[in-house]
């Protein structure tokens, strides 16, 4: 017997797959990048909070924000106390960038600017093109192209289009219920009820594949092009069934717990917490590589009404639009209900972190390999502005990017060396492979500054 060790990288690439290859490459894909130092892994979370993210509210103490800032500023966080609204992001400052001084000004809009802010295009045009989340997923495929996961107004409400979008005229969907979304994503994890219903699922797409094929038989010409188109749809819908089989342990190892948080009844905070778990599992499950999470965010909604209590007040709604509008609610002053809101929102979204880093990959964990872009679709405020855009960004993807433990600012609008936030997603997608000099429509305003190209000082 020969008893030479196969390389698991050599494994990886030998090995050959059956029903559902095709959806289940990108998974046996990251287990090879697990242990390849060239093929490293690669995941991106998009949380987008509504309501603005003002700029004074965010910054790092004992970093001043001048009126008119000419030239890149690029520092240290280090020995700089994070503001009391993001305070529970300061653990993971080493991973952690601030950004600031990027504009936006295409996609302005009423109150959020809904696709617009992960598109660059005007809110007003629903789906008129791809979002970054989008571009981000066809780069880096996985089981399910894409999920998205939001708290919106109504806690009944199921889908909303708000944020996402494939392509043009195509959105993306934010599911809102978190058992729905349990559901969807781990089904084949439930109870014998659900697993039944999976199983049922996939004969018949076995089923309506077949029917397909059947009737090819009898036709030629466009009629069977057009049937082409369907048997490929139900042929991947099967594949992925197929993939999700192979997946199944780990996949039940990953499922969160349903508990009262995921149900209607729950509060905001509590909702949001059961999408954090779902979009930390679904990462763990090798089931996407690419989420977003909104709250209150899309160009039709307005925010979301929390109980008192999540922000340590009394019993009532503090419904966010009026906030956003400087309405004082119970003796509390609009400014005070901002940071406590965006404090709640970082307390979850620090619990995501902390659990990627607890989740062994490599020779590291998942978060070194993940990356977390934080901001809100209202840019700068409730009426967006736009002329400043804040984002948060937690994690390196890798080493693709250079955003551990810095604040960068970028001369103010219309100043030389000014760049926008299309210039930072076209960084994420150079990160990932993919080398177009610009993302989204330009801002005609500015004339005399360069919106091609990445931000080359986050490029590793």
């Amino acid at each position: 017997m020969n008893s030479t060790l196969i390389p698991r990288r050599t494994f990886f690439r030998g090995a050959t797959l059956g029903a559902g290859g095709v959806f289940f490459a990108p998974f046996l894909k990251q287990l090879e990048a697990a242990t390849d130092t060239e093929a490293r892994p690669a995941r991106v979370l998009f949380f987008v909070q509504g309501n603005g993210m003002y700029p004074d509210q965010i910054q790092p103490a004992g970093i001043e924000r001048p009126q008119e800032p000419g030239t890149l500023e690029d520092r240290s966080l280090a020995g700089h106390k994070f503001a009391p609204s993001v305070a529970p992001l300061e653990p993971f400052a080493k991973r952690l960038s601030f950004i600031h001084g990027l504009s936006g000004r295409v996609a302005l809009g009423n109150h959020g600017c809904g696709m617009g802010a992960l598109g660059c295009f005007p809110s007003p045009k629903d789906a008129f093109a791809e979002t970054i989340d989008a571009a981000m997923a066809r780069a880096l495929p996985g089981i399910f192209f894409h999920s998205g996961l939001g708290v919106e107004t109504e806690p009944d409400t199921s889908i909303i289009y708000n944020v996402s979008a494939r392509s043009k005229g195509i959105p993306l969907p934010t599911q809102c219920d978190p058992l729905k979304a349990h559901k969807t994503l781990f089904s084949i994890a439930g109870a014998v009820a659900e697993r039944n219903s999976f199983n049922a699922n996939t004969q018949l797409l076995d089923f309506l594949a077949d029917d397909v094929r059947r009737m090819q038989q009898r036709l030629d010409g466009s009629e069977k092009q057009k049937l082409d188109h369907y048997l490929n749809a139900f042929e991947s819908m099967h594949e992925r069934q197929g993939s999700l089989l192979k997946l199944q342990e780990r996949i039940t190892k990953s499922a969160p717990e349903l508990t009262e948080r995921f149900g209607p009844d729950s509060y905001a905070f509590e909702r949001m917490e059961a999408q954090f778990e779902i979009a930390a599992a679904a990462f763990i499950a090798g089931l996407t590589n690419v989420i977003t999470v909104s709250s209150g965010a899309g160009r039709n909604k307005v925010g979301v009404s929390f109980d008192g209590s999540e922000l340590g007040l009394a019993d009532g709604p503090i419904p966010a639009h009026e906030v956003g509008h400087q309405k004082t609610i119970q003796s509390t002053a609009s400014g005070e209900l901002h940071i406590r809101t965006r404090r709640r929102h970082c307390e979850k979204l620090a619990a995501f972190v902390r659990k990627l880093e607890s989740v062994p990959e490599g020779e590291g964990t998942m978060m070194d390999n993940t990356l977390i872009v934080f901001l809100s679709d209202a840019a700068d405020r409730h009426h967006a502005r736009a002329y400043e855009w804040p984002i948060i960004v937690i994690g390196d993807l890798g080493g693709r990017l250079k955003t551990s433990n810095r604040y960068l600012r970028y001369p103010w609008y219309g100043q030389k060396g000014h760049r926008t936030v299309a210039n930072f997603y076209t960084s994420l997608l150079h990160a990932v492979g993919d080398r177009r000099e610009r993302f989204g429509l330009p801002d005609l305003t500015l004339k005399d500054v360069d919106q091609d190209g990445p931000l080359t000082e986050i490029l590793a």
